[in-house]
């Protein structure tokens, strides 16, 4: 079933400013990438990557499907990737 609504933790709110993106981009992210998922190790069940419009990528964490709803994600965390060319 495709993913057709989001809530967010606390947590996830408060990166979205930190990390300059927006709830759209974030949740095309999720339902674009579900497919492409990977298991997260940590505090939340898949794991996507996404790229901002300035070509900087990031990862988003979260739980499918949330509140037994096949249909809902919870978004659990974002955080920017490094640029392993930099280094």
């Amino acid at each position: 079933m495709e993913i057709e609504r989001f809530i967010w933790t606390d947590h996830a709110e408060l990166r979205l400013s930190d990390r300059g993106l927006s709830r759209h981009e974030v949740e095309e992210v999720v339902r674009d990438g579900h497919r492409f998922r990977e298991v997260n190790r940590g505090d939340a069940d898949w794991r996507v990557y996404g790229t901002r419009s300035d070509g900087r990528r990031f990862a988003v964490i979260y739980d499918h499907p949330a509140l037994d709803d096949l249909g809902l994600a919870r978004i659990v965390s974002i955080w920017p990737l490094r640029d392993l060319a930099q280094r």
